[in-house]
């Protein structure tokens, strides 16, 4: 089954700056357009060592490319040409950005994604389809599109340039900062981004929807459903001209088709390859517009077909002119794949213009107060990128954002742009067909593809605006960055209630499990392979409010593992881990675990020293060994110490339940100092019970060692802090006794 997932914007946390990401004299090409933000731009750079250039005269060493788009194109034309320019700079700076060693190819829109309201100004956010797509032809170029909301000032927004710059995460393609400064990033959710707005109703026999593109191949199929299901009319239109077969071919099937051409052709003189080339190509395509056109009346529906060239506006206008339209399918679209290395200007142009300006020239000659059904035909090469497709990739990005300008253009319309995967037929040969398969991917089988497609027009989807069917057509190869130096602001939660409530002695103290969140977290955005963390130790817990962090990453002799050592901005030595690609070890369920039914006192007894924001434990066994526990998650810095399978405010629970089963065990206040290893399974369920078990693995003079595993109450193991150590001491006992 192929599924149907909606586009959504997540929160991103602050970048992890990369300490001398860079060259000593590093060089800068400013492309695109020339105004205030690029004098800016140019300005921090400079101030930064960076020579900066406005062409490629003469540069021989190049480490960024940085293309800027115009802040007010004044036609969907003119956006289309910026989008063109932006591949051409890309395609002329390839080869340099490739010889340096983290060279960057970094793209500047000024949209706001969730507030741009001018169709011209969407169609620049295309250009974060050149920059997927470059991605994964170029592996080794830091490639990042960036939009930064038109309310920022220049100055603010050459600073956040400057910062992605140096972003420790290298597959992260597109980066979004809004009003407030806030990072932001499309994803795929299960839901719509759009919450609010009407249930629209399905489309019914008295609509007629326009279907661009409709009279033949994957659009076609998707026009007979649609009539199937809703009996609604249809005009279809496409350049192909709809033209009668001659009697010579009227019983010629399509594979014997040139050979009846050549034939005819012979009889008035020598033809051409060219001839018989252009002559079987409208012979066919009249023939799959006719069966279109006839299997649409065969199951009760109306449809009718008109031969115009869509981005010809004043033609479309024509067209259209005396049709009471209720709704639209744009599926029109050009192939001209080809390697942004090889690309030429013209080709480009003819494959953005019937997805761009088709559309636009479409939506003038419609009267939008009757449009209730929007729904663009776009591709998962605009959403992941696609190898060979840089210039498909970003018409159909820039449809994706049209979408979301069309939305709030006709609110209580239905709009959605759907992001479609390779259909199994249309445009997908058996050679191409066999090469998806050779790569993994899944076709859309064609029933299945018309289904979705004919499902988008039931009214609980109308809130859909971007959705993806089906995967990636190409994957991204993300290099190793070796060993590396990171930093990383702590500041921004020196101040938080949760950190607040992690006091000892008065004096709040960064908890270990958000430590290991932040190495979890940092490491992730590097190697996404080593998900394994073992070797935990503090070394000196940090104190009150500090500033920055920094992280010396080092790959390790053993392959697939890396050290790494937190140091204060001090550069005194605080925590240290070893991060790896080691497999989890499988969890049985934890059978027959006691109730816990016991009150908990240890937050005022002085057995613990945490405030109600960590305050989870609500019940226990006689023996502390199976606790249950409940607390509502807290976001730290938009998930900078947390992964997919760890929140670090819920794992804390775990080293409390170890405290609280030490003070029983040994009659002495405890604090961990090391965790021999860190088994992610499962997130913590937010605001909801799950049991905590501790169980004892050692025990010296001074110190405890214990295992504790966070599982569901049916045992499903969730979260494992292996042989956790604790410093036993009866002077903790008074410091306790300050947070209590």
């Amino acid at each position: 089954m192929i599924g149907r997932h909606c586009v959504g914007l997540s929160r991103l946390p602050a970048v992890d700056r990369i300490d001398r990401v860079h060259r000593a004299s590093p060089v800068a090409l400013l492309a695109g357009d020339p105004g205030p933000l690029a004098q800016a731009v140019t300005a921090a750079l400079e101030a930064a060592g960076w020579a900066v250039r406005r062409d490629l005269d003469g540069v021989r060493e190049l480490d960024l490319a940085l293309w800027i788009a115009p802040s007010a194109p004044d036609s969907v034309a003119a956006a289309s040409m910026s989008l063109a320019d932006a591949l051409l700079t890309a395609r002329d700076t390839q080869a340099l950005l490739e010889q340096a060693g983290r060279a960057a190819f970094v793209t500047v829109t000024r949209l706001d994604i969730s507030e741009v309201d001018i169709l011209e100004r969407a169609v620049l956010g295309g250009v974060s389809g050149l920059v997927k797509t470059l991605a994964i032809e170029a592996p080794s170029i830091y490639c990042r599109s960036l939009d930064l909301a038109p309310q920022l000032a220049e100055r603010q927004c050459a600073e956040l340039v400057l910062a992605e710059l140096a972003d420790s995460q290298a597959d992260l393609a597109h980066v979004g900062y809004d009003a407030d400064g806030t990072r932001w990033t499309a994803t795929l959710n299960e839901g719509p981004l759009w919450t609010t707005g009407p249930e629209v109703a399905e489309p019914g026999p008295d609509d007629l929807l326009v279907v661009t593109g409709g009279g033949r191949g994957v659009t076609a199929a998707c026009a007979i459903g649609l009539a199937e299901r809703y009996k609604c009319g249809l005009l279809l239109i496409g350049r192909s001209r709809l033209r009668e077969q001659p009697a010579w071919a009227w019983d010629v099937p399509d594979d014997g088709l040139k050979a009846a051409i050549v034939t005819h052709l012979r009889a008035s003189g020598n033809p051409t390859p060219r001839d018989v080339e252009r002559t079987y190509r409208d012979l066919v395509a009249s023939r799959e517009i006719s069966q279109t056109l006839s299997r649409i009346r065969e199951i009760g529906g109306r449809a009718e077909y008109l031969s115009v060239d869509i981005a010809d506006a004043p033609a479309v206008a024509e067209a259209l002119a005396g049709y009471r339209i209720t709704g639209l399918v744009h599926g029109a679209g050009v192939l001209a794949d080809q390697v942004i290395a090889g690309k030429r200007a013209e080709d480009v142009l003819r494959v953005l213009t019937p997805k761009l300006a088709g559309l636009a020239a479409v939506l003038a000659a419609l009267d939008g107060r009757t449009l209730r059904h929007v729904v663009l035909f776009s591709s998962v090469a605009g959403f992941f990128g696609n190898r060979g497709q840089a210039d498909y990739a970003m018409a159909n990005e820039a449809l994706n954002r049209m979408a979301g300008v069309l939305k709030r253009q006709y609110p209580d319309s239905s709009v959605t742009a759907i992001n479609w995967g390779a259909w199994a037929g249309g445009m997908v040969t058996p050679e191409l067909a066999r090469m998806f398969t050779e790569r993994g991917v899944t076709l859309i089988p064609l029933a299945e593809g018309v289904r979705h497609f004919v499902d988008q027009f039931r009214p609980e989807r109308s809130r859909d605006v971007v959705t993806v069917v089906g995967p990636p057509l190409s994957t991204r190869t993300v290099r190793s960055s070796g060993s590396l130096v990171l930093h990383r602001d702590i500041s921004r939660i020196a101040g938080h209630p949760v950190i607040a409530d992690h006091a000892i002695g008065g004096l709040p103290v960064l908890p270990a499990t958000v430590a290991i969140g932040a190495v979890l977290n940092a490491v992730s955005r590097i190697r996404p392979d080593l998900r394994t963390l073992t070797d935990f130790a503090v070394l000196k817990g940090l104190t009150g409010s500090p500033g920055d962090l920094r992280m010396r990453i080092v790959e390790r002799s053993t392959p697939g593992s890396v050290g790494v050592l937190v140091l204060d901005e001090s550069d005194r030595p605080r925590y240290q881990a070893v991060m790896s690609d080691t497999a989890l070890p499988p969890t049985p369920v934890l059978a027959n675990l006691p109730e816990p039914t016991q009150e908990v006192t240890a937050y005022e007894d002085g057995t613990l020293f945490h405030g109600p924001k960590l305050r989870g434990i609500q019940r226990m066994t006689d023996d502390r060994t199976v606790f249950a526990c409940s607390l509502a998650d807290a976001d730290l810095a938009d998930g900078a110490y947390a992964v997919d399978t760890y929140n670090p405010v819920l794992a804390d629970l775990l080293l409390q339940a170890a405290l609280v089963w030490v003070r029983h065990h040994r009659g002495v206040a405890s604090l961990p100092v090391a965790v021999g290893g860190v088994e992610c399974h499962a997130v913590l369920p937010d605001n909801e019970e799950f049991f905590v078990v501790v169980e004892q693995t050692g025990s010296v003079e001074s110190r405890e060692m214990c295992t504790v595993t966070a599982c569901s109450r049916g045992g499903r193991v969730l979260l494992r802090f292996r042989d956790v150590d604790l410093v036993c001491s009866e002077a903790l006992a008074d410091k306790f006794a300050v947070g209590a």
